[in-house]
């Protein structure tokens, strides 16, 4: 039996309930047993899939009964109980040694073109090898996506994160995949359904699900993560075990699965501490691992200290690879051969588990605690950061601003309420009002639960719109827009057109009467569409725009300039990287789409635009494994398309963005980040253009720690910028005017 000790067969199969049977499980043996022979070599497996969850402690999951599909696999199949991450430090250090050997010096989540790893993987040994494999990666666009994240307005201010994240694909970090090959073999996690119908197999699945899917959840597609066991994070929970049962179903039931000798391997990228063993130490905390094989063990718990190097060692082993790194060290790091041996048994097509349902409280309005920023002293290439009202004490963050007049000015985002009487893991809608004197907030109103947040905005003849998104009653993202009429804040009656999620991103008044929205949704066949909606003053209507992308299009800004002249950027995605900017035109009568510079070697997207004198200028970034993120500005003038030269980014970082773009006393500023390699925050960017010729300018930077400008635009002449900043707690509304 090696290292494992099995389960009595009535405990096993017969348990009253889930949680005595998992208590069980997670109970090492009371005896000392006497010391156990060196495990066996794992066998020759025919396939092996590997499935990555997120962010849960071994106790967090095994005996939860928000987890039903990943406890009874546990019951039937095998579970680990002695298995660790390998690193406290990210999610994107455990990838990387999960396929490495090695976190190799990766200690953050940064984009994987900033960790980059000049070594081997187990993808370039099975390349080498000649060995099949194939991975699935939920809310990926496309085969071969290069972005860092899909949706990929994924960074800036409010915060915005997306459903895919590269930071979740160690296969990226390494440059030995940097090639067509390894590219065109990460997929859609769709993909899995139809190689398992057709019986074209890969031997090594890697299977990675969506930040709402893995157990750890990210706004604004879904719930953030909570406290243990509170109803937020059971719900996550639920979620994910739910698609978990759906995915190891998928596979059971597939032919190819009782015919030879295969295993399904479910693990964590880390827990809730520094714990570790074997070569990982600290390492990323105590998590369940659990094996499903064809013809292998069942109902048994492994007690064998294990980390993510001995899952790489035992797939290398079952494929008759070579070592890596920690891997070659075979008197700490073993592999998990007991959960993984050959014995005979009978194949069994697993059931799913009905997802448990965990309804979360609808947010209150507390009364929360009124203070202010901290007052900064000079300016910053000509900008005053003026101190804004603070509502309570957590995250307090804008991205958007507009107004109508100097003294009528609003910023607009979100915030976390922190009173013992709120819930604290809800985000909220936030407003601050500039009456020409000081900043004050304005209370907005809440729907859905959870989650409500605003990204764009337009102010017009003393009223204002600001447009973003919240969860419903059924954890759908639905677009939020919520009028201010001169007295308060309602929500506005707008239409719903995606069936799975619609959001807005982008807003523009040209009267109090005429408003337009824009932004993406999504129907049943996974694939984002653009969103255009219109204000008439009597009614809102959905508008129809171009989807020239076959595998995504968004729409992130808008600027109206006329009744029959107005602009709209964002992403459009075809079948292959690069991905390119997207630029529609309403010209009274109806939208088209714009013809742009096509990128040949670096995937682009818009997110801010501005009109002046009928010329257009649009704002965004260009990425690439090669580049790295690039500051990007493209401007339309006599009819042609110019891709601007720009200055080069302080400290020559490679990851830079431009959130925000206006026109102010004959120049052009655009508003952005950059990533300062030597602390690894975010910086504020500033790009002055005066004559055709671009200057990289000190940006406002209010906090020691991030620095985020959402936003720019001009009132009356004058420069309002708005983001968010950090002194290493919680965030803080960046406001400045030049």
């Amino acid at each position: 039996m090696g290292h494992f000790g099995r389960l009595a067969a009535g405990l096993a199969l017969l348990a009253g309930t889930a949680l005595t049977a998992i208590t069980a499980i997670s109970t090492p043996p009371a005896a000392a047993a006497p010391a156990p022979a060196a495990p066996a070599a794992p066998p020759r497996l025919s396939h092996v899939f590997l499935i990555m969850e997120e962010n849960n402690g071994f106790t967090d999951v095994i005996g939860n009964k928000a987890a039903p599909n990943l406890n009874y696999l546990a019951r039937t199949f095998g579970v680990a109980t002695d298995y660790f991450g390998v690193s406290p430090d990210s999610s994107e250090s455990n990838y990387v040694a999960m396929l490495g050997g090695s976190t190799h010096g990766v200690t953050s989540d940064d984009a994987y073109w900033m960790n980059k790893i000049n070594a081997p993987s187990l993808i370039s040994q099975l390349d080498h090898a000649g060995i099949s494999w194939k991975a699935y990666l939920q809310g990926l666009p496309h085969a071969g996506y290069q972005g860092i994240c899909y949706p990929a307005r994924c960074n800036g201010a409010p915060d915005s994160d997306p459903l895919y994240v590269s930071k979740h694909d160690g296969i990226q970090n390494f440059t030995t995949s940097w090639n067509s090959f390894d590219w065109s073999r990460q997929v859609p996690s769709g993909q899995l359904a139809r190689d398992l119908a057709s019986g074209n197999v890969p031997r090594f699945g890697y299977i990675v699900p969506d930040e709402c899917h893995d157990m750890h959840g990210d706004p604004p597609y879904c719930l953030d993560s909570g406290n243990l066991g509170d109803p937020q994070q059971q719900h996550l929970d639920a979620v994910g075990d739910a698609y978990l049962g759906q995915v190891v179903a998928e596979i059971t039931h597939a032919r190819f699965w009782s015919r030879g000798n295969n295993a399904i391997i479910i693990t964590y990228d880390n827990g809730d501490d520094s714990k570790g063993c074997c070569d990982g130490i600290p390492g990323g905390g105590r998590i369940a691992t659990v094996v499903v094989t064809s013809h292998g063990p069942r109902g048994i718990t492994d007690h064998q200290p294990a980390n993510h190097y001995s899952t790489l060692s035992s797939i290398e082993k079952s494929f008759g690879l070579g070592c890596l790194n920690f891997t070659c060290d075979t008197k700490h790091v073993t592999p998990i051969s007991d959960l993984l041996a050959v014995t005979g048994s009978k194949a069994i097509a697993t059931r799913i588990q009905p997802e448990l349902r965990w309804p979360t409280p609808t947010p209150s309005q507390p009364r929360e605690p009124r203070s202010a920023t901290k007052p900064v002293t000079g300016t910053r290439a000509g900008f005053t950061v003026l101190q804004a009202q603070l509502l309570g004490t957590g995250d307090n963050s804008v991205g958007a601003i507009a107004g109508s007049s100097p003294k009528d000015i609003w910023a607009v985002g979100n915030y976390l309420p922190d009173q013992p009487n709120s819930n604290q893991d809800a985000t909220l809608t936030f407003a601050e009002h500039w009456n020409g004197a000081s900043w004050k907030v304005v209370r907005t109103p809440n729907t859905g639960p959870n989650f409500n947040s605003f990204y764009g905005l337009a102010a017009r003849d003393g009223e204002a719109w600001a447009v973003g998104e919240h969860l419903n009653s059924a954890y759908q993202d639905r677009g939020l827009v919520e009028v201010w009429n001169g007295r308060s804040w309602h929500v506005a009656d707008t239409p719903n057109p995606g069936s799975l999620r619609d959001m807005f991103f982008g807003a523009s008044a040209l009267s109090a009467g005429n408003v337009w929205v824009v932004g993406d949704q999504e129907s049943g066949n996974g694939i984002f569409e653009t969103l255009a909606e219109h204000w008439t003053g009597h009614g809102w209507s959905v508008v129809r725009t171009p989807d020239p992308g076959s595998s995504g299009n968004h729409l992130y800004a808008v600027d109206a300039v006329s009744r029959d002249d107005v602009w709209a950027v964002g992403q459009k995605l075809g079948g292959q990287a690069p991905d390119q900017g997207l630029v529609e035109h309403w010209n009274g009568s109806r939208w088209s789409a714009v013809p742009l510079p096509v990128s040949v070697s670096a995937s682009v997207q818009l997110d801010a635009v501005t009109v002046s004198h009928g010329q257009v200028w649009v704002a965004g970034e260009s990425d690439s494994p090669f580049g790295g993120g690039k500051p990007l500005v493209e401007h339309l003038s006599n009819g042609r398309w110019h891709v601007v030269t720009l200055p080069a980014i302080p400290h020559h970082t490679n990851w830079a963005n431009l959130y925000g773009i206006a026109v102010a006393n004959g120049a052009v500023w655009a508003t952005g980040t950059y990533v300062d390699p030597a602390t690894d925050n975010n910086n504020a960017l500033v790009l002055r253009d005066s004559g055709g010729h671009w200057t990289v300018l000190d940006g406002p930077d209010a906090g020691s720690g991030s620095n985020i400008p959402g936003g720019i635009t001009t009132i009356a002449g004058r420069l309002w910028l708005a983001g968010t900043y950090d002194n290493g707690g919680s965030r803080e509304p960046l406001v400045a005017r030049r």
